[in-house]
């Protein structure tokens, strides 16, 4: 399989990177005014924005830049032994089947096994029936992690072969990956992750959507400059390299964890833009809420952990990959930051701090336009087929209302409390705390009341902020609008800092 690219198309991006480098300058500049410098407290700020703008606008920019067209390797003759794992804790044992007997009918000698961290009798009932292999442990420590490593010390496939439970490979998977190990440097292949029920639920087809930049333009860079990173499901591993760094590594983010400690040990990577293996995308708000929670503190925790460690055994372009994954949540505290700022100004009724907002605002509305429009154009650019032309809104509007999630996240991990690992629910629960939608309720109430009080004390001058504030309130309106407040069987209504602190105090 080969792509082309027009150098039009490459040349109308590089174009608008140019762009968005001087609306980059010309945001910072307002930093620098006269009013701004008298404020030290500004200068926390600046150097906020600084650590979120460069890599998740720089750095992004310059993966977008990097990404090439796909040339697949010819099918050749694989001399390795495989190990297909297809890892399951407690979900639907119809997804488990379907899962297991894809797996088990790929193309290629391989032989399959179920994972199975619950155990339950029924999963090995299945595997029998399913002529796969069933592993099973005493214990679940280290979750996925755990459970892979006690499957590699069972087991002595050459290449293991990683599957979620909700991701079915087809028949042509091997037979299009596992060719790049026939050089002795790489050390895993990561096959893009693509999701098969976006027309389920607005969620669904919002986070299908939210993952289409990530899963095309920028892992495509990244992959150029040798640092595509594992993401948890679809990827092949060298058994020899897995053991050179003690076997999969634990957390949150046990895939990024392994990833980035096989690159540090000079491991190389490739990845594969392929709908190989089609997943299930989270379909309501509970599912939606658990998974970003658990990935947004498991990405932090390396962030301030793991990345620092192996900063020095990393080339630029994996610090460059690294660095784009690591801080993509960041735009939780973002958006908070926007909002309470917002607030304060409204609320504070002097004309002098309105009107340096306004002058902030007018370099800020640039800046946002030429990135989402970079994003927009890189994304045209690697469209996988199917995927709509225009993929702004829904995704913007989801992320931007996950802002609670990502900000307790952060917060959580400064303050390193631990939390428990739980698997992404794999279908719907019917129910929604309404204290999970408290923070973005309470935000929209806050923002009225405040572009009310701005309007009645200093107008004309606070009409843009105003105007501002409630942009950001109506953003918010259609993430709340998609949930229904009902009760069915078996749904949790744990709050997810409920969850924290029951983490927290098992861990004491």
């Amino acid at each position: 399989m080969s792509e082309r690219i027009s150098w039009q198309r490459r040349g109308l991006l590089v174009l608008l990177v140019g762009l968005g480098c001087l609306a980059l300058l010309n945001y910072f500049s307002w930093w620098f005014g006269e009013w701004q410098l008298g404020q030290p407290w500004l200068l926390l700020f600046l150097v906020a924005a600084a650590m979120c703008a460069l890599p998740q606008l720089l750095g992004n920019w310059l993966l977008y830049l990097k990404a090439m067209p796909y040339h697949s390797l010819p099918e050749l003759d694989y001399p390795f032994t495989v190990d297909v794992y297809v890892t399951a804790y407690c979900e639907d044992p119809i997804m488990v089947r379907d899962t297991l007997r894809a797996a088990r009918d790929m193309n290629g000698e391989h032989r399959t096994w179920l994972l199975d961290d619950s155990p339950d009798h029924r999963f090995a009932r299945l595997a029998t029936e399913s002529r796969v292999g069933y592993l099973a442990r005493d214990d679940r420590n280290d979750a996925k992690a755990g459970n892979v490593n006690a499957a590699l010390a069972r087991t002595d496939g050459e290449i293991i072969v990683i599957f979620d439970i909700d991701h079915a490979p087809t028949r042509e998977f091997l037979q299009e990956s596992i060719s790049f190990f026939h050089n002795s440097r790489i050390g895993f292949v990561q096959v893009m992750l693509t999701f098969s029920n976006g027309h389920r639920s607005w969620i669904a087809r919002a986070a299908t959507e939210s993952s289409l930049d990530y899963y095309n333009p920028t892992c495509r860079g990244a992959a150029r400059l040798r640092g595509v990173t594992l993401t948890g499901s679809n990827a092949l591993i060298r058994r020899a390299a897995l053991e050179s760094i003690g076997g999969y590594q634990a957390g949150l983010a046990e895939d990024l964890a392994t990833s980035i400690a096989l690159h540090g040990a000079g491991w190389q990577s490739v990845y594969v833009p392929r709908p190989l293996a089609p997943g299930l995308a989270p379909e309501d708000l509970h599912s939606w809420s658990i998974q970003q929670f658990k990935w947004s503190r498991g990405v932090f925790e390396l962030l301030l952990t793991r990345l620092p460690l192996y900063w020095t055994r990393l080339a630029n372009g994996q610090r460059v990959s690294y660095l784009v994954r690591m801080t993509y949540y960041w735009i939780g505290p973002v958006v908070f930051a926007h909002l309470l700022a917002t607030a304060l100004v409204l609320f504070s009724g002097s004309p002098t701090i309105f009107q340096a907002f306004n002058d902030y605002l007018v370099r800020l509305a640039p800046l946002g336009a030429v990135a989402m429009l970079i994003r927009q154009v890189a994304l045209t650019n690697f469209r996988p087929e199917g995927a709509p032309a225009l993929v702004l809104s829904r995704p913007t509007v989801l992320v931007f209302g996950t802002w609670p999630i990502y900000t307790l996240a952060w917060i959580v991990s400064l303050l390193r409390i631990p939390i428990g690992f739980q698997p992404t629910p794999k279908t719907p629960t019917g129910r929604v705390n309404p204290w999970w939608l408290a923070p973005q309720i309470s935000s929209i109430l806050l923002l009225v009341a405040g572009s009310i009080y701005g309007l009645f004390v200093s107008a004309p001058v606070a009409v843009p902020v105003a105007v501002f504030a409630l942009l950001m309130a109506l953003a918010q309106v259609p993430f709340l609008a998609h949930y229904k407040f009902r009760s069915s069987r078996g749904g949790s209504t744990r709050s997810i800092p409920a969850v924290v602190n029951e983490a927290a105090e098992s861990a004491d």
